[in-house]
């Protein structure tokens, strides 16, 4: 969004969830570049699906997140004014309490989850703090510009994978996610949901959003699992 008008979620959100879409994920930055707060309340009450909640863990935006009740909310680090402009969290050197954090939501019966690097220890530390599931940032497998490469990144996110599905997490995975590269990881078959974006969007351009939502959860359920 970008502090723009236009286009409207609401719309956007509607026309997804028709094509099909089984959840609606929302970026909440603390210089709201992405998502404006009356937009968070106005989602909160069309979304008929699930609405995960994407924040950094600053009192500010928990206080909010605890307000509107999403069905999930995920941490994430965030760089304003950067090229990354999330990143995932670094258990071992967060001045953050997330157990704590984990259980307040817990409490309202919100899931938490947690933006990751593929590695196993913060795979366990994401379990050691209470989440529920965690997202699996696909940004090396994603970008690579060899085969050799992309298959290492793959392997990477495998392996988070089944740390996670062995400590009884949810596995989420997003991070530069297409129509071209997601049927691999789709054929992993421990991934339980993706998280794509700029992809549908830039789809939408040319075919419109419903059909570029159906496009993708063709490919998401044609791929052969292994």
């Amino acid at each position: 969004m970008r502090g723009m008008k236009d286009p409207d979620p609401a719309q956007m959100v509607v026309l997804a969830e028709l094509a099909g879409a089984d959840a609606i994920a929302m970026q909440l930055r603390r210089d709201r570049k992405y998502l404006r707060e009356r937009d968070m309340y106005i989602l909160r009450e069309l979304v008929r699906t699930r609405l995960a909640l994407e924040l950094p863990p600053v009192d500010t935006l928990i206080d909010k997140a605890l307000e509107v009740r999403p069905w999930m909310v995920t941490f994430v680090n965030d760089h304003a004014d950067s090229d990354t402009p999330v990143s995932g969290i670094d258990f071992a050197s967060a001045p953050v309490d997330y157990g704590e954090i984990t259980a307040r939501f817990r409490g309202a019966g919100i899931s938490t989850c947690f933006l990751v690097e593929p590695e196993p220890e913060l795979v366990k530390g994401a379990g050691k703090a209470g989440a529920s599931a965690i997202l699996i940032n696909c940004r090396e497998y994603s970008d690579a510009r060899t085969i050799d490469q992309a298959q290492e990144g793959l392997d990477r996110i495998d392996t988070a994978a089944q740390a996670a599905n062995k400590a009884g997490m949810r596995v989420r995975a997003g991070g530069g996610l297409s129509y071209k590269n997601i049927e691999s990881l789709v054929e992993l078959g421990n991934i339980d949901e993706f998280v794509v974006g700029h992809a549908v969007i830039s789809r939408a351009l040319m075919v419109g959003l419903t059909q570029a939502v159906t496009d993708l959860i063709q490919i998401i359920r044609s791929a052969p699992q292994s």
